[in-house]
């Protein structure tokens, strides 16, 4: 399970690079003029004189001792039954294993539980909660046990900036792509690295470049709850750093979840030699389906 402090620490990161004074234009426009084991309890019984004196093997097992105890000393009987160092019982001059076959299905039973699933398809809607207009999510995920594939849409409908005409929107739209690698995977959590494509479509550009980024889940307890951190980045042709840390509820196959989402966007000044950057922070809420 991440700790609070590896949780904390981007989501600190993140908030003072989000805090960065918007410019004069939105983000992918053009610039205004410059105005502004345990082992059983019963011993097994052990061979009889008659059955040593037909069976002698060459070697003595490590633990038994090599004379043969008296029939009138029961301690001296049971001593030399002692279990070897090498966790097996010699009987009849073989070797079986010491553990019962319960405890070994037991074993298995509970490396099956702790394993991964095959696969798993995740889909959810989320929609954030911004100042400057209305967002909404939607995602797909495909996973196995330790490699998958994560797509994602992010629709915003924002008030135009200064200056614009009224009753006008702007809107950005952002798709991506990503090939998840999970580094931990079992039944309680998931720690990943992501590597894909992003696009960004903004009113005067259309971006499309690399995206980085890690995430991890991890179950609380026992109880239907889970720790959810999301971090990626595109570093050209534009700026992009999407960062989310939530929690989610999940009640068989149906999952709610909520938390606290940054985006940052910058167009690098490559619609008009203006660099305009977004810095949309804010909660967000979502239902899904897991299967």
């Amino acid at each position: 399970m991440p700790s609070p402090k590896a949780v904390l620490g981007p989501l600190l990161t993140a908030t003072l690079l989000l805090g960065a004074p918007h410019a004069e234009a939105r983000f992918g426009k053009r610039s205004r003029p410059s105005s502004s084991p345990s082992h059983s309890s019963q011993p097994e019984r052990g061979p009889t004189r008659s059955e040593r004196s037909e069976r002698v093997h060459p070697a003595t097992a490590i633990g038994r001792e090599d004379e043969a105890p008296r029939e009138d000393s029961p301690r001296r009987r049971s001593s030399s039954r002692r279990v070897p160092a090498s966790g097996a019982v010699v009987v009849s001059g073989a070797s079986a294993p010491a553990t019962s076959p319960r405890l070994f299905a037991t074993s298995r039973a509970e490396r099956r539980r702790d394993e991964p699933v095959p696969l798993l398809v995740r889909l959810g809607v989320q929609s954030d909660v911004i100042k400057e207009g209305a967002s909404m999510s939607l995602f797909m995920a495909m996973e196995g046990r330790r490699m998958g594939l994560d797509t994602r849409i992010t629709g915003m409908t924002l008030e135009p900036d200064n200056g614009a005409e009224k009753d006008t929107k702007d809107r950005i739209t952002l798709l991506s792509a990503r090939v998840t690698a999970a580094l931990w995977a079992s039944s309680r959590g998931r720690m990943r690295v992501e590597a894909g494509l992003t696009s960004a479509h903004a009113p005067k550009v259309i971006f499309v470049g690399p995206s980085f980024g890690a995430s991890a889940e991890a179950c609380i307890g026992r109880s239907p709850l889970d720790i959810e951190v999301r971090v990626n980045a595109t570093p050209f042709p534009h700026r992009q750093v999407d960062l989310q840390a939530g929690m989610a509820l999940h009640l068989s196959a149906f999952n709610v979840r909520g938390g606290w989402r940054a985006l940052y966007l910058n167009d690098a000044g490559h619609v008009d030699g203006v660099e305009h950057e977004e810095s949309l922070v804010g909660p967000y809420m979502g239902v899904g389906l897991t299967f």
